[in-house]
């Protein structure tokens, strides 16, 4: 490796103090020395000028979906482009390698329910950025248990633990839950805490897309303390946010709870992504009892039945939580829905000539669910909450290349934007800690975060005031603005200027 001097940069260290101008000395992938500006030997280095411009710690994006795409993807274009060095996927109860892995037709079917193969998979494929991964419940169930609307057995609750118990050993960096979604759903909260047991002593996180984000929302952030509680202590809130305009105003009794509990010695973060339309499945705008049967059987029904189409159709009319004029088309398994990218539910209608719900349930009948935005946040609500000290960013999408344009801007904007929209309440070193040294603990980066002597090398070079980014529902996959460089284990892996060989030398984090 080349030794690199970088010098006249502003450095933001990642401790939140009040940036200076300095030289930072890189030796291999660690950094060598941090020092006044203009002090350290250039002999033997190859000399990087900020001409004034920021040096920050490698950004972490601490809420994401790249199981499998770390590998499919390991150019990892949607992060490094923002400046994300390290990357936390395993979000929301899923892990590809305890269910998608079982059909996959490469390296991952020989991963399938083996996390020690799964990250070994994930190392040999080279990514470009830092790669850690969770342990999901939600995967766990449908390993054990399948799709069963019920309680587990001791012997399914045994097995579950087997491979919870695998994976932490083996270099997961925490248990996440996703009560939400299927089948974690079914499962009452004491499954959970038996399972989040198993992170006591252990330092790692339980991380929680919450049983309600909307009507139960308080009663959610309680249980999730519950079961964190059992754990090691320490908890990450998902994509903190009030959803629905009924529950905009349980904002200030979310953050009293969650502030009470902190006072009380729960290790709290919680993390959101910069946009007030959240992306998940299209189905999950299903009504009950729908909404308790899985994606391939809802939409075999609905392919296969007329009648069941109708009954769909007709319970969706007499409610729905998401608005449909709000809720939009992301990506799609179909080529066919690809002309209706960024468009509404209501504009889709229209140009099928049928209701919005109507809309929905042809999508769904295709065979398979596409992803949608839903925008049922409010933008003060937003603002809010990206400026409590303990949130941080959290993308909630997986790494998509520069040439994949049917995602949720979300995929390549979140840290600009996270960083603008936090920025109006916060110094910028306060918000650079957010993105950098205070994830980088929660998740046990050892020597990560931080700009120091020591560390790992991974740096950004940006400049701050233009930092930004111009992506939408429209157009998503635009690059971040501002970002001059971003290096990974001391090696450039994404910059401006076109003639620096570039290197995709991140790893997979296995968390001890």
């Amino acid at each position: 490796m080349e030794n690199i001097l970088f010098t006249n940069v502003m450095l933001y260290d990642g401790t939140g103090r009040a940036p200076f101008m300095a030289d930072v000395a890189v030796r291999d992938e660690r950094i060598a020395a941090v020092a006044e500006c203009g002090t350290l030997k250039r002999t033997g280095a190859v000399v990087v000028d900020g001409k004034g411009v920021a040096l920050t710690p490698g950004f972490v994006d601490v809420h994401s979906h790249s199981d499998s795409a770390a590998a499919y993807v390991p150019t990892g274009d949607s992060k490094i482009s923002q400046g994300v060095t390290t990357d936390i996927s395993g979000n929301c109860g899923f892990s590809f390698y305890l269910t998608g892995a079982k059909n996959a037709q490469d390296d991952f079917k020989k991963a399938y329910c083996n996390f020690a193969a799964y990250a070994d998979v994930i190392e040999r494929a080279q990514p470009a950025v830092n790669i850690v991964h969770l342990c999901g419940h939600n995967a766990l169930r449908v390993r054990v248990m399948g799709y069963e609307n019920r309680h587990a057995t001791r012997e399914e609750l045994r097995q579950m633990k087997e491979l919870l118990a695998d994976a932490l050993a083996n270099g997961a960096g925490g248990f996440s839950g996703g009560p939400y979604y299927l089948p974690g759903k079914f499962a009452p909260t004491e499954e959970l805490k038996e399972l989040a047991a198993l992170l006591k002593g252990t330092g790692k996180p339980y991380a929680t897309h919450i049983r309600s984000e909307a009507d139960t929302l308080l009663e959610s952030l309680e249980e999730a303390v519950e079961i964190a509680r059992c754990g090691d202590n320490s908890l990450e809130i998902s994509h903190l946010k009030t959803s629905g305009a009924p529950n905009w105003h349980k904002l200030d009794a979310a953050f009293d709870y969650i502030e009470t509990q902190q006072s009380r010695g729960v290790r709290i973060l919680a993390d959101r992504y910069p946009y007030v339309h959240s992306c998940t499945s299209l189905r999950q705008i299903v009504p009950a009892p729908y909404d308790e049967v899985d994606t391939r059987t809802l939409c075999g029904r609905l392919k296969e039945s007329a009648e069941y189409r109708k009954e769909l159709i007709a319970a969706m009319q007499r409610g729905v939580e998401r608005p449909l004029e709000r809720t939009l088309l992301m990506n799609s398994p179909f080529a066919e829905h690809r002309k209706w990218y960024g468009m509404s539910m209501v504009e889709i209608g229209k140009l099928m000539g049928c209701s919005p719900e109507e809309a929905v349930v042809n999508l769904l009948r295709a065979g398979d669910s596409p992803s949608a935005a839903f925008g049922t946040m409010n933008e003060e609500n937003l603002e809010r909450i990206l400026a409590k000290p303990y949130v941080v960013p959290g993308s909630d999408g997986n790494i998509r290349s520069f040439d994949d344009g049917g995602t949720h801007p979300r995929a390549f904007g979140t840290c600009p934007r996270f960083f603008r929209i936090a920025a109006k309440n916060c110094d910028y070193a306060s918000v650079i800690r957010r993105m950098t040294a205070l994830p980088a603990a929660k998740f046990n980066l050892a020597g990560r975060g931080l700009v120091a002597p020591g560390y790992f090398a991974d740096l950004v070079l940006l400049d701050l005031e233009k930092f930004d980014c111009n992506a939408d529902y429209a157009v998503p996959n635009q690059r971040a603005l501002g970002v001059r460089a971003v290096y990974v284990n001391g090696k450039p892996g994404y910059a401006e200027d076109p003639d620096v060989k570039l290197a995709r030398s991140g790893k997979m984090l296995r968390i001890r």
